[in-house]
Formats: C-alpha cells, sequence, structure tokens
C-alpha cells in the first residue's frame, strides 16, 4: 500500500514536472529571454570551471572526507564490510586486504562522483541568485500570460506570521536542512542532493508570486507542489549536464518556478490550465 502510493506519487510528481518544464520551454523561446538566459549561464559554467581547475586540490580534499564520512557511516550501519572484526595475525591482516581495497576504492568513487555533483550545483546555484533581478521579470511576464484570471487579481493582503514563514523557511532548510542530512549515514549524500535540489527552485517562488496572492495562499499552493518542485530541481540538474541545452537553464529555471507556483493555486477563480 504505502509502496504503491509513493509510486503513484512520484509519477504524478513527474509529470507536473514535465509539463511544466515544457510550459517554461515554450515561454522562454524569444529573443530577449533567450540572450540574457545564455550569457547568465555561461558566466556561470565559466566561473566555476575556472575555480574548479584552479583549486582542485582543496576540492577534492573536501569532497573525500566527506565521501570518507558517508562511507563511515555505512561501515557502522553494517551495510558496508567492516574491518575491525579482523584479528592481528597475518592471516587476518591478508583477509583484510581485499575489504580494504574495496572500501578505499569507495571512498575515491564517491568523492570523484561529489565533485561532479558540486560542480552542478554550484553552477545552478549561482543562475539561481541573480535570477529574480535578470530574468525573472520578462519570464514571469511570458508566463502570466497563460493565466488571465490570476492577472485580473489584485495585490492581496499580506499575513505577518504567514509572510515570516513563507520567507524564512527555504533558509532553514538550507542550514538546518544541511545539518539534519549530513547526520544521517549512508544516504546522507543523497538526501542533500534532494534537498538542493528542491531550495533551488523554491527560493525563486517569492519572486514568482509577488504580490498576486497572499502568503498563506503561496503556501497552500507549494504545499500541493512539493513533489512536482523536487522532481523539476532533479530535472534541472539533469539539464544542466547537457551541452548547449543547458544554456537555456536559467530561463527554464525561473519559468518552471513560476509554472508550477501558479498551477498549485487550488482556488476555483483562479481556473488555471
Amino acid at each position: 500500500m504505502g509502496i504503491k502510493t509513493a509510486f503513484h506519487a512520484t509519477t504524478a510528481a513527474f509529470r507536473e514536472a514535465f509539463i511544466c518544464l515544457g510550459l517554461a520551454f515554450r515561454d522562454s523561446l524569444r529573443p530577449g529571454i533567450l540572450l540574457r538566459s545564455a550569457g547568465l549561464c555561461a558566466l556561470a559554467f565559466i566561473l566555476w570551471t575556472w575555480v574548479f581547475i584552479a583549486h582542485y586540490d582543496k576540492i577534492g580534499m573536501v569532497c573525500g572526507m566527506l565521501s570518507l564520512i558517508i562511507v563511515y557511516g555505512g561501515v557502522v550501519m553494517g551495510a558496508l564490510p567492516s574491518l575491525g572484526a579482523a584479528g592481528g595475525s597475518v592471516v587476518a591482516m591478508g583477509g583484510m586486504a581485499g575489504p580494504l581495497a574495496m572500501l578505499v576504492l569507495y571512498v575515491a568513487a564517491l568523492a570523484v562522483v561529489m565533485v561532479g555533483v558540486l560542480y552542478i550545483f554550484a553552477i545552478v546555484a549561482t543562475i539561481r541568485v541573480p535570477l529574480s533581478w535578470v530574468l525573472m521579470g520578462s519570464v514571469r511576464k511570458r508566463c502570466m500570460r497563460h493565466y488571465p484570471l490570476l492577472q485580473q487579481r489584485a495585490a492581496a493582503d499580506r499575513n505577518l506570521l504567514h509572510g515570516a514563514r513563507y520567507v524564512v523557511g527555504p533558509w532553514l532548510g538550507l542550514t538546518l536542512g544541511m545539518l539534519v542530512c549530513l547526520l544521517i549515514p549512508l544516504v546522507n549524500g543523497v538526501l542533500m542532493v534532494l534537498l538542493l535540489a528542491y531550495l533551488n527552485v523554491r527560493f525563486l517562488t517569492p519572486a514568482a508570486f509577488s504580490n498576486l496572492v497572499s502568503s498563506s495562499e503561496q503556501l497552500a499552493a507549494l504545499k500541493g507542489q512539493r513533489g512536482a518542485i523536487l522532481a523539476f530541481g532533479l530535472l534541472i540538474l539533469l539539464l544542466a549536464m547537457v551541452p548547449v541545452a543547458n544554456l537555456l537553464l536559467p530561463a527554464l529555471l525561473a519559468g518552471g518556478a513560476c509554472h508550477l507556483g501558479y498551477r498549485g493555486l487550488k482556488s476555483p477563480e483562479n481556473a488555471l490550465e
């Protein structure tokens, strides 16, 4: 029952994410948006490529340490072979060689994967930071054309308590959420990828909604779209690894945040597509 429900929820989330990705692609096909998107993406790639080449030793050392922590957590939980049970004899030490080599290889391979993931995350995060000022306004106008009833809504009153929760929530996720992920052995790396993929989109939703609806309505919309936001964040990370197509990354990220938010509004009067 639980597995079946999780499967259907995951399928629905990725379906919604693909729909919003397609809508974002449609709204990004304008010369001005394409030019700014490609320029912002190129700058981010150049910046972080230089950083990773110039400081590869330090970055590799940090990723190696994190990889070692993850592997050690796997050993403690029993998911990976432990070396502590072996005795001190020559035969026992000889028997340790195979498991030890496997652990070292696993740490090295995981560190390489972490370097690649960190590189992609750094680029996407760098694109996201100036996106609200550089591109979001134009993309938002394009997206809003498809939601005429939402356009007609007056600026909503803001509830201070909900507003604080709405703005502070992603920052708490970035700080406390990452700490919690690091404390969970073996799967902490996967959890951090999922958390950061979600937050890359979630940080853009305030700019997407702006003053269209109240903060409580925004929270309600996002609550129903959490799975889709996570799925969309993962799709954006995959897209970042595709040459040429990743030049559209800033526009797709901005447009996707808009469509995910607008489609998440459940009020009947919005009649969103």
